[in-house]
Order: C-alpha cells, then sequence, then structure tokens
C-alpha cells in the first residue's frame, strides 16, 4: 500500500524589511540613504507592476557583492488618476475628469511610505547600525523593523 506525502512548502524569508516614514520623492530618499549608507541605489528599468489594479511602485536597487547583499528600495504608495468624461446632464458636458486612486504595495502597513528590503544574511548590530544612520536623516520622521512573516502581503516583496 502507498501513501501519499505532502510537502507544504513556504517560500523563505531571508530578509529583513524596515519600514520608512517620509514625505520626500523616491529619487530623493535614495539620494540620501545612498550618502549615508554609501551605496549606490538606482532606479531598475521596470518597476513592480501589478495588472490587476493597474498601480506601479517605484524600485531601487543596489548589489552589494563583497557582503552578498541587494538592497531594495520600495514604495509603498501608488498614486493614479482615472480619466472619464463628464455626462451628458453635468454642467460641463464633455469635460475630462480625473479621479485619483491611492493603491498600496501592503495594504497592513498604510502609513509606511517606503520600505528598504535587505536580502542576504544580515546580522543585528548591522540591521540596527542601518537603522541609527537612517534615522539621522533628517527628512525621514522614523524608521523601524518589521518581520515580513507578520506581513499578510508578502509575496508582493518577492521578485
Amino acid at each position: 500500500m502507498s501513501k501519499l506525502h505532502l510537502l507544504d512548502l513556504e517560500p523563505e524569508l531571508d530578509y529583513i524589511l524596515i519600514c520608512l516614514h517620509t514625505a520626500l520623492e523616491d529619487y530623493r530618499l535614495a539620494y540620501f540613504i545612498n550618502k549615508k549608507l554609501n551605496l549606490s541605489l538606482k532606479r531598475r528599468d521596470s518597476d513592480l507592476d501589478f495588472k490587476e489594479n493597474g498601480a506601479s511602485y517605484a524600485l531601487y536597487e543596489y548589489c552589494d557583492k563583497a557582503f552578498f547583499l541587494t538592497y531594495n528600495l520600495i514604495a509603498n504608495k501608488y498614486l493614479g488618476v482615472k480619466y472619464t468624461t463628464s455626462k451628458k446632464n453635468a454642467l460641463f458636458y464633455n469635460t475630462l475628469l480625473g479621479e485619483t486612486k491611492v493603491s498600496y504595495l501592503i495594504n497592513d502597513k498604510k502609513k509606511v511610505d517606503y520600505f528598504l528590503k535587505i536580502s542576504g544574511d544580515v546580522s543585528l548590530h548591522k540591521t540596527n547600525c542601518i537603522i541609527e544612520k537612517l534615522n539621522t536623516i533628517p527628512q525621514i520622521v522614523t524608521c523601524y523593523t518589521t518581520a515580513p512573516k507578520n506581513i499578510k502581503q508578502n509575496a508582493h516583496l518577492i521578485f
């Protein structure tokens, strides 16, 4: 008699996730992070696109080959504008109307503006040093780590 064995495979979350709260644009934040952490974050040719909601999130990347680490700066918020024309009975007939639509990469963390994902083997000491340096950037209100396993949409962070 044969037995059926099922394996429950969950993706291994071998990265740390730092939440950043700031009003900076993505390119300015990448500049300040590069300067403070001595990195070279560059915008990828393709953003993180989701077809189901039409959202596209800015994505910056840097590979540290000396320490086998990959840094990704990911925007959590997408502001899209949906254009429609006004109806026949409207006061301004046939006018182009724009409606702003806000989408979040991680719905659990709507107050977070950006995520800094560091993939690889990062020690707790190095993580704390990174957070201390990021907190010295005046435009960053606060930053902290969060456990990736506690995020419901952690599949959005696997790319």
